[in-house]
């Protein structure tokens, strides 16, 4: 029983996956850049974003090529083997002549398993024509069943079981072990299926009567439950009226499946007729054995005998499903309704006319069912069984013709499980032949043509599969191959039309999501793909490709409240899309990217998938922690081969990471690989580096990146970046030229170079910090006197606070602090450029307590640097030189390539006894600025003080054209002196 129960939870299972046994859904991944804001930072007067790139990832569902289901024809062999050790078992039981004839049938039933397929190697092959494997197994098995049978008559049922179990397993172990035959399973159930067909189209026939037998018993046992109290039976009446139900339906089966009738009439299924009549047979034909008192007791042999043949039936249609073999599920479910509708009607009259009289007494009819007076059960079931032929013969015998297309299928499938595919190819052919409409055959042949590269016949198969059983996975394949060929509102149309036939399909609606969001129909791309999602078992898919529409579409929807709204997901590609929706958000620095747990495994040398790729790009360019074990992973990645495709995207993706959470300075070397001898995307690099340079105030070094780039934004910002050097002269030309195009940097150059009065509030910072013409007190201050912009007139004095210190005009400064508003509302940058303004002219003034004391107000990021370094100088004038060392180097270690922070930083270093940490400071800085007299100068000294004058002499010759005449010359008075000391020091020393 148990084996039972297994065998029909099998039949249901395969029954319920149906094509989904050997065509499998897969998700063909696709990598999307759209152009990004990696970041942004501003300066006051103007936002500078850092033009990127975010990953998304599409997906769409791709039906895979036929496959064959090896492990279902295992299972179903195994399961084979077993019914027939159950027969064998029970035929051993019979009488003489009955075992004769059955023993006989068996034989005969194995003869047609060809067993000479699984090739044998040796003398088993070869001798009587490959057939000697059949003729030992037959000699064994009729030997022992013979010896049960005649001798030892004493031994119960179960052990005889148990030997024939055993035989059996020891013969497929032996078969396994011995045949040359790479798919034996395969082999056995394509060859042997005509004999497996016979023996199931026998039992089906033979229970076929068990639903009437049912309705017999329901009908005429009494019914104690009465609400009249007479517990009389329904009668014969009842049975009529639930048997005319019960062959109207099978009617309707049959009128529908021959196309009779154009309407689809709501039935059950013949599989649901075949279940409830093999679980009545249980019952019944234990009632057939026990009222017939012939030859069979259903305790000693008939409970065997059925449980065989009913696990050989049940697993033959269920490899009939779990191979998709259309026609032979055709054939088998046209035998179920024929014979059932044939037995039903001749069943019905066999009770009418032999049990009416005890119907009319209401007796009990079920005990005698098997007992009739009038036409015997033999003559019933031979009346049923030609009237079940002649409704095969009014369809020209077409069940037999599937029945044949599906031999042929199954025997394909085993030659392509091999790799013959010329054979396969050839009995799927044959397999057409005899039905040429059948889908498993059409669809095998698309397969093995997309194997072979034949795009244009595999197109044709797939339609041809579409005409009568039409599936979803062959219009998403005949769509794959129309995409192929670049024949895209073909493969819209052909997905539309699969929609129509499977309205409620998740797959296809989100492939038609997916190529309508390639296109600008975005309702459309959002209904199927939104409609996709409660109608698929892989709902992450649909939900994905939402997010990559949203990404796409930002203008739509508000992504931040979006990624909030989503939920995480393991799916990797789902998480790269939510990460990539940071990118696009309001808040363009959100550092609430999902960090991928995975980040903390154990390295593996497997390649990245597209999903796992973009979710750790778009991860490592949008996150703001600092995050040691992302760093070595980018690296380790990006060195392993099997990412060469996504090499130069980790590699940018590592640099960003070093950029906003490592090291600057390896940022801008591995940027800088990349852009060199890159025709394709150097310039996009420039870019990259050239605005991070800006960011760090290197605007010589920013101007010469952006200076080896064509296009008109790199022209404005170098052009803003050598105006930012001081250098305005050079950048006249690249002001007018990235003018042309543009009226609002046009407008920024006639006022900067005094062909236009500035106007706006914007133009007039502009002229007040850049101009250098505008030098004239007055002027200056009724400029900024007629700005109205706190925000601007905040950042711009708090800029020439800062510029006057510098020149040691400490006056100056203070009156330009002053004229900063104290009572407005201010932005975040414009209040911390007054703080740092305000902490350095208490440093000026020498009120290093109220600095120190002031510094506790926060300062965002960008300012952050810059007031660890005044605190610095604070502690420095208060000769508190530890706290000074830790301020500096917090400062240093915030801004490493700022020139005023690391020459000081440097000079406090030199007066502590550390030159060594002082060079190192300077010689990270140094080639940032290699132009700047204060970190020149220092850089001199301190190589003076380590004993390399080459050095030092190199630096001091770089300063002559780094510096004023009259700066060099009293740098170089000192220099001179302290050379000459190192001198006299080394001749006292000798």
């Amino acid at each position: 029983m148990v084996l039972f129960s297994t065998a029909l939870v099998g039949l249901v299972w395969a029954w319920m996956l149906g094509l989904q046994n050997v065509v499998r859904w897969d998700v063909l991944s696709e990598l999307t850049e759209l152009p990004a804001p990696i970041g942004t930072f501003t300066d006051g007067l103007f936002d500078y974003p850092v033009n990127g790139k975010a990953y998304i990832v599409t997906e769409q569902f791709v039906a895979s090529a036929m496959r064959v289901n090896g492990l279902a024809a295992r299972l179903v062999t195994l399961g084979i083997c077993a019914g027939l050790a159950f027969v064998l078992a029970a035929i051993s039981r019979l009488p003489r002549w009955y075992y004769r004839i059955t023993m006989g049938a068996m034989i005969v039933l194995l003869a047609t398993f060809r067993l000479e397929v699984l090739q044998f190697p040796g003398f088993l092959g070869t001798a009587l024509n490959g057939r000697l494997p059949f003729v030992v197994i037959a000699l064994v098995l009729g030997l022992v069943s013979y010896y049960f049978h005649a001798f030892r008559i004493d031994i119960s049922l179960p052990v005889r079981l148990l030997v024939f179990a055993g035989l059996a397993l020891v013969g497929w172990l032996g078969i396994d072990q011995l045949a040359e035959q790479p798919a034996p399973a395969l082999a056995f159930i394509g060859y042997a299926l005509p004999g497996l067909l016979l023996v199931s189209l026998v039992f089906i026939f033979w229970i076929s009567a068990e639903i009437i037998a049912a309705l017999v018993y329901v009908t005429s046992v009494a019914r104690n439950n009465r609400s009249d109290g007479s517990g009389r039976p329904l009668g014969l009446n009842n049975f009529l009226l639930i048997s005319l139900l019960y062959l109207a339906n099978l009617l309707l089966i049959w009128l529908s499946n021959t196309k009779v009738i154009s309407w689809n009439p709501v039935v059950i299924s013949p599989f649901i007729l075949f279940l409830i009549s093999l679980i009545l047979g249980l019952w019944g034909f234990r009632q057939q054995l026990r009222q017939s008192e012939n030859f069979l007791s259903f305790h000693e042999a008939g409970a065997f005998l059925y449980l065989g043949l009913s696990l050989v039936t049940t697993l033959t249609i269920t490899y009939a499903f779990a191979s998709a073999n259309d026609p032979l599920i055709e054939a088998l479910e046209d035998v179920i309704v024929y014979t059932h509708l044939a037995t039903g009607l001749v069943f019905v009259l066999y009770t009418v006319f032999n049990f009416l009289p005890l119907y009319r007494q209401a007796l009990p009819v079920y005990k005698v069912f098997y007992k009739p007076t009038r036409f015997s059960l033999l003559q019933t079931r031979l009346v049923a069984a030609i009237l079940a032929g002649v409704i095969i013969g009014l369809e020209n015998f077409f069940p037999l013709n599937q029945a044949t297309a599906g031999y042929f299928n199954t025997v394909g499938d085993f030659h392509a499980a091999t790799g013959e595919v010329r054979i396969a190819e050839q009995y799927y052919t044959l397999a057409l032949n005899s039905e040429f409409q059948n889908h498993k055959s059409n669809y095998a042949m698309a397969s093995l043509a997309l194997t072979q590269g034949d795009k244009v016949t595999a197109a044709y198969y797939f339609k041809q599969a579409l005409l009568k059983q039409p599936s979803p996975q062959a219009y998403a394949g005949l769509t794959s191959v129309l995409l192929d060929d670049n024949l895209f509102f073909e493969a819209v149309k052909m997905l539309q039309r699969g929609i129509r036939a499977f309205p409620k399909n998740g797959e296809l609606q989100n492939n038609l999501g997916y190529l309508y969001a390639k296109t600008s129909v975005a309702d459309s791309a959002y209904y199927y793909l939104a409609a996709a999602t409660g109608h698929t078992a892989r709902e992450e898919v649909p939900q994905t490709n939402l997010l990559a529409f949203w990404a796409r579409n930002p203008q739509l929807v508000s992504l931040d409240s979006l990624a909030n709204a989503s939920e995480p997901r393991s799916y990797e590609s789902y998480e790269a899309n939510r990460a990539a929706l940071a990118f696009f958000g309001q808040t363009p620095d959100s550092t609430s990217v999902q960090r991928p747990g995975w980040l903390d495994e154990s390295g593996t040398t497997d390649g990245l998938s597209v999903g796992r790729f973009a979710r750790l790009y778009n991860y490592a360019v949008r996150n703001r922690a600092t995050d040691t074990t992302l760093l070595s992973n980018l690296q380790r990645l990006g060195e392993n081969p099997a990412n060469q495709d996504f090499t130069d995207d980790l590699l940018f993706a590592r640099s960003v990471a070093q950029y906003y959470t490592g090291n600057k300075r390896t940022a801008f070397e591995l940027t800088d690989q990349l852009a060199r001898d890159n025709q394709r995307n150097g310039g996009f690099y420039h870019s990259v580096i050239g605005l991070w340079m800006m960011e760090q105030g290197l605007y010589r070094k920013a101007a010469d990146l952006l200076a080896q780039n064509t296009d008109t934004l790199s022209m404005y910002y170098q052009a803003l970046a050598l105006t930012k050097a001081g250098d305005p002269l050079m950048a006249r030309s690249l002001w007018e030229t990235a003018g042309r195009n543009d009226a609002g940097v046009r407008t920024l150059a006639e006022v900067l170079y005094g062909r236009k009065k500035p106007e706006t509030d914007l133009e007039k910072a502009f002229v007040l910090l850049y101009d250098p013409l505008l030098e004239q007190a007055g002027a200056q201050r009724a400029l900024y006197a007629s700005m109205q912009d706190n925000n601007l007139k905040t950042v711009v004095a708090s800029t020439l606070v800062k510029r006057y210190l510098a020149a040691r005009q400490q006056a100056v400064a203070q009156s330009w602090y002053e004229q900063i508003p104290w009572e407005a509302q201010l932005t975040a940058y414009a209040g911390s450029a007054m703080t740092v303004a305000y902490l350095r002219l208490r440093n000026a003034n020498g009120q290093y307590d109220q600095t120190i004391a002031d510094a506790r107000q926060a300062v965002i990021p960008v300012f952050q640097a810059e007031k660890a370094f005044i605190v610095a100088q604070a502690y420095e004038g208060k000769r508190q030189m530890a706290q000074a060392r830790q301020a500096f180097e917090t400062a240093v270690r915030q801004a490493p390539f700022n020139a005023e922070i690391v020459a000081v930083a440097a000079a406090f270093e030199r007066q502590r006894g550390q030159p060594e940490n002082a060079y190192n400071r300077v010689l990270e800085a140094l080639p940032m600025n290699e132009q700047n007299p204060d970190l020149l100068k220092i850089y001199a000294l301190l190589c003076l003080d380590l004993g390399l004058t080459d050095y030092a002499d190199e630096s001091l010759a770089r300063l002559r054209t780094a510096t004023s005449p009259a700066d060099y010359q009293a740098f170089l008075t000192n220099y001179q002196a302290k050379r000459a000391l190192i001198e006299k020091q080394r001749e006292s020393f000798q």
